[in-house]
């Protein structure tokens, strides 16, 4: 009685069959999962783009008074990444702390935060107006407590630069111009992240 079996060249043949099965299987996944992180990277860029816009223009419109970014002359302002606004006595900064792609986890982040006049501590008086905005419109004045605006995971997170500018229109209240760009965080998947574009986002907002 003759035994069945599988001569080499069947065998062979089989596993050069599942080998590309294999192969295009995994092909199909990696497009797949590459596919999907790439579009929760875009979904964060948008979520994070319009939620600080979002929490900026509400604060921004109805403010009495823009304090910095400062005016050069009456037909050109500074671009400053500080803007400090002022609402019946109550100040709101916010700051753009870009991303260095030097430094690792810094996705770069804007914060937010309601600076109030300190006292001085050779007086004890304290400081008054111009010492009061010097201060809080310089890009080193620390901002201990303020709130972050956007999610600086470094993995699925948002890679952040921008800047405010203060816009002037004869017979209107002064606006504030808003001009940010968000890209992937700095540790998302290379492969993934070097296929998305920075994505731009602007606006002018002006004052009641």
């Amino acid at each position: 009685m003759k035994k069945g079996g599988f001569t080499l060249a069947e065998v062979l043949v089989v596993i050069g069959v599942l080998s590309i099965a294999g192969v295009l299987v995994l092909a199909i996944f990696s497009g797949s999962l590459r596919g999907n992180n790439k579009s929760q990277i875009l979904i964060a860029i948008k979520q994070n783009g319009q939620s600080v816009l979002e929490s900026m223009t509400s604060v921004i419109r109805n403010a009495d008074h823009i304090v910095c970014p400062a005016i050069i002359s009456p037909a050109t302002t500074a671009s400053s990444p500080n803007l400090v606004v002022v609402s019946k006595g109550i100040y709101t900064r916010y700051r753009f702390i870009p991303f260095t792609p030097s430094a690792p986890n810094s996705n770069g982040l804007i914060q937010q935060d309601n600076p109030v006049k300190q006292l001085d501590p050779a007086t004890g008086k304290e400081e008054t107006d111009t010492v009061f905005v010097n201060r809080v419109c310089t890009s080193d004045n620390p901002m201990p407590a303020a709130l972050v605006l956007t999610d600086t995971n470094p993995q699925s997170g948002v890679s952040i630069n921008g800047s405010f500018a203060r816009e002037r229109s004869a017979g209107f209240k002064d606006g504030v111009k808003i001009n940010f760009t968000l890209s992937p965080a700095v540790n998302a998947l290379p492969s993934v992240a070097g296929q998305i574009d920075p994505v731009r986002f602007e606006t002018t907002i002006q004052l009641r």
